[in-house]
């Protein structure tokens, strides 16, 4: 391709034009060198405007991709910081359920304990002592769920219904006789 080189008076018309002035004039009158020349600038100037755009544009991506990094990373932070306290508290609640399932089986354990100690009290005192009262021909089992104190307030209740709510009769102590040669029917000695 060859050159041309522009003469004085070129490059005085061409100077660059607003975008009204540019659509203010009349093409159809313009030479085809006006013309050519008119369409340049008009590229020119959309690519300084495309250009202009762009980086103004690249500029306020970064600006905002560095805004939004940084509360990403604030948010991270913020995430490990509540996980690392829910991880605590899981430890802590694991923790306490142990404790309690532990201090339920010991309960548990000291509550059969007692019971078994209280039986067997309650079977060398029905054995040792000699009583004022003895019922005979109560079923072996009747005490069972409730006691033989039950059992009692239930035969004073049938037998004399106004005695024990008048006099206000308490029961010191109740305990079955222990078991002789008679397997099917025990006594109580009050």
């Amino acid at each position: 391709m060859t050159r041309r080189k522009t003469s004085p008076q070129k490059k005085e018309s061409e100077t660059v034009l607003s975008p009204t002035e540019l659509q203010n004039l009349d093409y159809n009158s313009m030479s085809e060198s006006q013309f050519r020349s008119t369409i340049i600038q008009l590229l020119v100037a959309l690519e300084k405007s495309i250009k202009d755009s762009r980086d103004f544009m690249t500029a306020e991506f970064r600006a905002n991709q560095a805004e939004i990094k940084n509360q990403l990373n604030e948010m991270q932070s913020k995430l490990e910081v509540l996980t690392t306290r829910v991880n605590e508290v899981e430890e802590r609640v694991s923790d306490i359920e142990d404790k309690l399932i532990a201090k339920r089986e010991t309960e548990e354990k000291r509550e059969k304990q007692l019971k078994d100690h209280e039986d067997r009290l309650r079977e060398i005192n029905d054995s040792l002592r000699k009583k004022n009262l003895r019922l005979i021909g109560v079923p072996k089992g009747a005490e069972r769920d409730r006691g033989p104190e039950y059992v009692f307030e239930q035969i004073l209740a049938e037998n004399f219904p106004n005695l024990g709510r008048e006099t206000g009769i308490q029961i010191q102590e109740i305990e079955r006789s222990p078991l002789k040669s008679i397997k099917t029917v025990q006594h109580l000695d009050i």
